[in-house]
C-alpha cells in the first residue's frame, strides 16, 4: 500500500503534463500531493527535511545561475550576431544538410554537455539547429535528443554517485554505461533526423547516422576502456566532430573558402578553458561540494563568460543591459519550474519514496528487468539530474539486482544510463530548449539555404518553418543581424515528442536487461 501510495507524486506529474497543464502548476501539484504524504503516511522529522533541503540548495542556485547565464548568453550571440556566422560557416563545412544536423546533434552537443552539464549542451547547439534553418519546435527537439552523453556529462560525477551507491567498480560502470549506450544513440539520431528532414529523408541520411553514431560511441567505450570515465562524453564529442568535418572536407575539395569564424568562437573558448581551470583548482584544494564549487563550475564561469562576451566579441554598443533584461524575463518562471521539481526529487529520497517504489517493483522478480530502465527514468525525469537521479535509486537498484542474483554491475548501469537519458527529456531541460528555440533566431537572408524541410502539417519551406511557429523577419540594420518574432514553442508537443522517443529506448534498455545475464 505504501509503495502506491508513494507513486502519486509521479503519477500525479506524468497525468497534469498529459492533460497538457502547464508544467509549473503540474509541478506544484505533485509537489503538494507529496507534502500530504509526509504529513500523513511518510512521516519524517522535520529536522531531516530541513537538512535535505539545505544540502540542495547550492545546488539550486547553480542550477538557477546556469539556466540564468545560459539563456543570457545566447541573447548575446545573437544580438552580436555571432550565433549567426557560427550557424553559416557550419553549414558550409558540411556537404548535406543532415551531416551538419548530426555534427551537432553527437559532435557539439555532447562535448559541450560532457564538459560543462547541466543542459548546457542544448545552449550551445539549438541556436545553432536555428541557423541550419530548423523551425523552433523541431529545433527544441532535436537538441533535446543530442543529450546522450548525460552519465559523462560535467565529466561524470553522476557516473560515481551510482557506483559509490550501488558498490560497483567506476571505470567497469563505465564500461558497462557505454556498451548500453549504444542502441540509445541510434534510437536518438534516427529521431532527431526523423523530426529534423521527415522520415522519409531521414532513412536516405542513414549514413550519416551511422558514421556519427558509430564513431561517438566507438570512442566513448575506447577511452572509458582504456583512459577512464570522466573524459569520455568529451573526446567522443571531439572525435565525431572531427569525423564529420574530415569527411565533409573530403567531399568538397575545392569549395570556396568560408568567412572565418574565430572571433565568434571566443566567449566558448573561454567559457571551456575557465572550466577547466576552475576543476584543477578545485581539485588542488580537495573541494568536492558546496558553495565554491558553485563559484568555480559551470554556473560562475557561464555568468563569467556572459558578462564578458561583449567585450570578446567586440560589440557595438552596449547590448549587455538590454541582453540582460530579457533574459531575466524568459529566466524566471523556468527557474522556478525546476525550483520545484528538485524540491520534489529531494523530498521522494529523504521521506523514503523512492526508496518504496524500488522495492515493491523488485518483489516482482525477473520481470523487474524490464521495469528497470523506468525506475531510473522516474528519478532522473524528476529530479533532472543523473546524480540526483542515482541518488534517489542506485543503492535500491543495485539490492535488487543482488535479491534477485543478477549482476549488479549491470544493474546500476541500466539505472546509470537510464537516469541519465531521462534527465535530458525533464520539464526544465524542454523548457530551457523551448525558450532557447523561440528566442534563437533562424538563417539570415543572405546566409546559404538549407534543404527543405517539411512541416507539421505536410508544406515545404526555404527554413522549414511550420506547424507551432510562424515567423516575422523584420529587417535590422547593416551591422545587426536579422531578427524574428516568433510564436512560443509549444513546450507540451517538444516533452510528448522527446519522451516517445526516450520511451523507446527504455524498451529496449529493458529487454537487454532481461537477456542479459
Amino acid at each position: 500500500m505504501n509503495a502506491l501510495l508513494a507513486t502519486l507524486p509521479v503519477l500525479a506529474t506524468l497525468g497534469l503534463l498529459a492533460a497538457k497543464v502547464r508544467a509549473l502548476y503540474a509541478a506544484l501539484a505533485a509537489l503538494g500531493t507529496a507534502a500530504v504524504l509526509t504529513a500523513t503516511t511518510f512521516r519524517t522529522p522535520l529536522a531531516d527535511l530541513g537538512e535535505a533541503q539545505l544540502h540542495m540548495l547550492p545546488t539550486l542556485v547553480e542550477l538557477a545561475a546556469i539556466l540564468f547565464g545560459g539563456i543570457l548568453l545566447s541573447e548575446l550571440m545573437s544580438r552580436t550576431g555571432a550565433q549567426a556566422r557560427l550557424g553559416a560557416r557550419l553549414s558550409g563545412a558540411c556537404s548535406s544538410h543532415s551531416r551538419a544536423v548530426m555534427l551537432i546533434v553527437f559532435g557539439v552537443t555532447p562535448f559541450a554537455e560532457s564538459l560543462t552539464g547541466f543542459g548546457i549542451g542544448v545552449v550551445v547547439a539549438i541556436p545553432l539547429l536555428r541557423q541550419l534553418g530548423l523551425a523552433p519546435a523541431r529545433a527544441a527537439v532535436v537538441g533535446l535528443l543530442g543529450l546522450v552523453t548525460v552519465p559523462w556529462g560535467s565529466l561524470a560525477p553522476g557516473s560515481l554517485v551510482s557506483a559509490e551507491l550501488g558498490q560497483v567498480d567506476f571505470q567497469e560502470l563505465g564500461v558497462v554505461s557505454a556498451l548500453l549506450s549504444a542502441p540509445v544513440f541510434l534510437i536518438c539520431g534516427a529521431a532527431a533526423l526523423a523530426v529534423a528532414h521527415g522520415p522519409r529523408r531521414a532513412l536516405g541520411a542513414a549514413g550519416e547516422l551511422l558514421l556519427a553514431t558509430g564513431t561517438l560511441w566507438l570512442t566513448v567505450w575506447a577511452v572509458n576502456t582504456y583512459i577512464g570515465v570522466p573524459l569520455a562524453g568529451v573526446l567522443g564529442g571531439l572525435a565525431t566532430i572531427a569525423v564529420l568535418l574530415l569527411v565533409s572536407r573530403l567531399q568538397e575539395q575545392g569549395s570556396k573558402e568560408a568567412e572565418p569564424v574565430g572571433r565568434a568562437l571566443a566567449p566558448y573558448a573561454f567559457l571551456v578553458l575557465g572550466l577547466l581551470a576552475g576543476r584543477a583548482a578545485l581539485s588542488a584544494a580537495g573541494i568536492e561540494e558546496g558553495w565554491w564549487t558553485v563559484l568555480a563550475g559551470p554556473a560562475g564561469w557561464l555568468l563569467l563568460t556572459a558578462a564578458l562576451t561583449p567585450r570578446l566579441l567586440a560589440a557595438d554598443g552596449p547590448v549587455l543591459p538590454t541582453a540582460a533584461r530579457t533574459a531575466t524575463t524568459r529566466w524566471w518562471q523556468v527557474t522556478l519550474t525546476t525550483a520545484l521539481f528538485l524540491i520534489l526529487g529531494t523530498l521522494l529520497t529523504v521521506t523514503g519514496m523512492s526508496r518504496e517504489i524500488a522495492e515493491a517493483c523488485a518483489a516482482l522478480g525477473p520481470a523487474y528487468l524490464l521495469l528497470a530502465p523506468w525506475i531510473g527514468a522516474i528519478g532522473g525525469f524528476l529530479a533532472g539530474s543523473n546524480t540526483g537521479a542515482n541518488a534517489m535509486f542506485a543503492a535500491s537498484q543495485s539490492g535488487a539486482a543482488h535479491a534477485l542474483g543478477y549482476p549488479a554491475l549491470q544493474l546500476v548501469g541500466v539505472q546509470n544510463v537510464s537516469a541519465a537519458l531521462a534527465s535530458g527529456g525533464s520539464v526544465a531541460r524542454v523548457l530551457l530548449a523551448a525558450e532557447l528555440a523561440t528566442n534563437s533566431p533562424g538563417p539570415q537572408a543572405t546566409s546559404p539555404a538549407p534543404e527543405q524541410q517539411p512541416s507539421p502539417t505536410g508544406s515545404t519551406g526555404p527554413t522549414g518553418q511550420g506547424g507551432t511557429a510562424t515567423a516575422v523577419r523584420t529587417e535590422a540594420p547593416a551591422t545587426a543581424v536579422r531578427t524574428e518574432v516568433t510564436a512560443p514553442v509549444n513546450t507540451g508537443h517538444v516533452l510528448r515528442t522527446v519522451l516517445a522517443t526516450h520511451t523507446v529506448a527504455f524498451l529496449v534498455l529493458g529487454v537487454i536487461a532481461l537477456l542479459w545475464r
